[in-house]
This record gives C-alpha cells, sequence and structure tokens, in this order.
C-alpha cells in the first residue's frame, strides 16, 4: 500500500512535468497511467482534459470534462471549457446548456454571456440573442462591439428603423467606426438621401479601404439611384450609377468571395445593364454558396423566361416553391406558362 502511494504520486509529479515543459503526449501518457491505477483522480481528469483542450483535441478533451463533472458536477471552469468544446464541435444546442450552468454561479460573467450569444446567433435564435446584447449593455451601455453587434442584427430582421439610433449610438462612442458609418449610410440611402448616404459611405472607405461592408453599401445605394433615375426617363445617368453599383460589388467580392449576398445583388444589376448571361452566372454562384435562398433561384428564373428560356424558367420557379411555398411571386409565374 506504502509502494503504491508514492508510485502513485511519482506518476502525478512526472505528468506535471511534461505538461510544464509542453511535452504533452509524454503527460497524457502519465495521465493515463495514473487513472488506470485510480480511474476517479480529479486532478488527473482536469488536467487530460486541460491538454486535450489546448491541442485543439475535441473529442478526447469532452471525454475528460464528463469525467471530472461526474465527480465533481459544481466545477465551474470545467462547464465553461466543456462549452467552449462543445461549440468548437458544433454542438450548439449542448454548449448552451453548459453555459447556462456556470451563468447560474456567475450572472455578470460578461465573457461568457457574450459566447452564449454567439451561441444563438449561430442557431437563428434572434430574440434570445437580443435579450443577451441588451443584458450585456446593461453591465456596459458604452461598449460599441455590442452596440454594433446588436444593430447588425436588427439590420438583419429587416428593423433598419431600430438598427438606426443604435448605429448612431456606437458613432457617438467612436465618430470614426467604418461599420457604424457603413450600415447607417446604407440605410440612409435607402431613404434616397444620397448625398448624405455617400459621404457616409466614402468616410467609412477612407477609414477602412478594404471594409466589405462599405462596399457593399455603395453597389445597393448607387443600385437605388439607379433605378430612380431609370424611373424618371434618365437612362444615361441611370446606366452610369448601375456601373458604378457593379464596380462598387465587384470589390466588395474581391474582399468577400463567399458572401451569397454580394453575388445576388451583382446579377440584379448585370440584368439592370442588360447583361443577362452574366447575370445567371452570378445568381449560380450565389444558389452555390446559399442553395437555402430563394432570391437568387427566383432572379434566375426572371432572367430565364426574359431570355426565352421558358422550360428552364419553370424549373427554377418550381424550385422557389419548393423551398418557400408560400412565395406567392413564383406562384404566379407558374401560372403563366
Amino acid at each position: 500500500m506504502k509502494f503504491e502511494f508514492f508510485k502513485k504520486k511519482d506518476l502525478m509529479q512526472e505528468a506535471e512535468d511534461y505538461k510544464r515543459s509542453g511535452k504533452y503526449d509524454r503527460a497524457l501518457e502519465a495521465y493515463g497511467n495514473i487513472l488506470k491505477l485510480d480511474p476517479k483522480n480529479l486532478k488527473a481528469w482536469y488536467d487530460k482534459a486541460s491538454i486535450h483542450f489546448t491541442l485543439e483535441q475535441y473529442l478526447p478533451a469532452l471525454d475528460a470534462y464528463e469525467n471530472v463533472l461526474e465527480l465533481d458536477p459544481n466545477n465551474i471552469k470545467a462547464w465553461h471549457e466543456k462549452g467552449f468544446v462543445l461549440l468548437n464541435l458544433e454542438r450548439f444546442e449542448e454548449a448552451l446548456v453548459a453555459y447556462d450552468r456556470v451563468l447560474e454561479s456567475e450572472p455578470g460573467n460578461t465573457k461568457l454571456l457574450y459566447e452564449k450569444a454567439m451561441v444563438l446567433r449561430e442557431l437563428k435564435k434572434d430574440a434570445e440573442t437580443l435579450k443577451i446584447y441588451d443584458r450585456l449593455l446593461q453591465i456596459d451601455m458604452n461598449n460599441s462591439k455590442i452596440l454594433f453587434e446588436k444593430g447588425l442584427l436588427l439590420s438583419e430582421l429587416g428593423k433598419d428603423a431600430d438598427a438606426l439610433p443604435v448605429y448612431e449610438t456606437v458613432l457617438g462612442i467612436e465618430p470614426n467606426h467604418a461599420g457604424a458609418l457603413a450600415r447607417k449610410g446604407l440605410i440612409i440611402g435607402n431613404r434616397r438621401q444620397y448625398a448624405e448616404s455617400f459621404g457616409l459611405l466614402d468616410k467609412a472607405l477612407k477609414i477602412d479601404p478594404v471594409n466589405w461592408d462599405a462596399w457593399f453599401g455603395k453597389g445597393k445605394v448607387w443600385g437605388f439611384k439607379g433605378t430612380d433615375l431609370s424611373a424618371l426617363g434618365r437612362h444615361y445617368d441611370a446606366v452610369k450609377a448601375f456601373e458604378t453599383a457593379l464596380s462598387s460589388y465587384d470589390k466588395a467580392i474581391e474582399l468577400n468571395p463567399k458572401n451569397a449576398v454580394l453575388w445576388h445583388e451583382k446579377g440584379v444589376i448585370l440584368k439592370e445593364l442588360d447583361k443577362k448571361n452574366e447575370a445567371i452566372k452570378a445568381f449560380d454562384k450565389s444558389i452555390e454558396i446559399n442553395p437555402g435562398n430563394t432570391k437568387p433561384w427566383y432572379e434566375k428564373g426572371l432572367t430565364l423566361k426574359e431570355l426565352g428560356k421558358e422550360g428552364e424558367a419553370m424549373n427554377y420557379f418550381k424550385k422557389v416553391l419548393e423551398l418557400d411555398p408560400s412565395h406567392t411571386l413564383a406562384r404566379h409565374k407558374l401560372k403563366q406558362f
């Protein structure tokens, strides 16, 4: 018995020495030997978990953390790290359970609240995400990062009227916040306040020339202006506006090539410029990146119909209805065949 005690002690010292010196494979082997002798050794399980965590070996890390929590269910640090492991394994619902377990003990843990908001965003639980943002802003009302992310989420939900004052609050804290300038510029442009909009977008790009969001905003607002000019019969000026929109989208795509929205918007502008075959290629790229979005499917159907390819167009309208049975416009187009 005495010999076994010293053997365990020597193994733990050996494992810790390996861990401190960064010899993680040897450390894991040593901790494994300890756990063969003593399967309920809490420290060995936790140290083993932390090494796997450090090495981004998430499955063995998860197994080790579960053993830690079986032995010590109130180990808040282990719950937090288990949540992070689950997040990296894209097991988001389980990660939320782990994070909530920590927040029961540490309701003011802003780092964890922010991580929880990230998980909720991934799960498209927008209302819950907004509640977390508001909770964080109660703790720090001048947190421009959280304010801006709240604004982005509101914009994504189509609530630009609510997002605008949030962006303005960000700019009150950080007047040169390129993202808030770009987003405010887009909202103002959507209201056809072109001079102010372009001023904000140009300022954003002067501060941050590689801000793809600002280039997207310029593309969108020049597209609005082109549509308005065309409606007024100013076709030459409209073409110039659409060409400027197109070059802005090209710059945005250069910076963010895997953004399906950018490719879709580029396709819409190409249609306005009567470059239908190029528009179809842009819609195809958007569909390739995000096949669940009905917009490029519908726009490609319209473009094919304009090219006289009615059989192909019909298939695209059917696909739109497959993705969204309530899509009235696609249903109406199908009735025309």
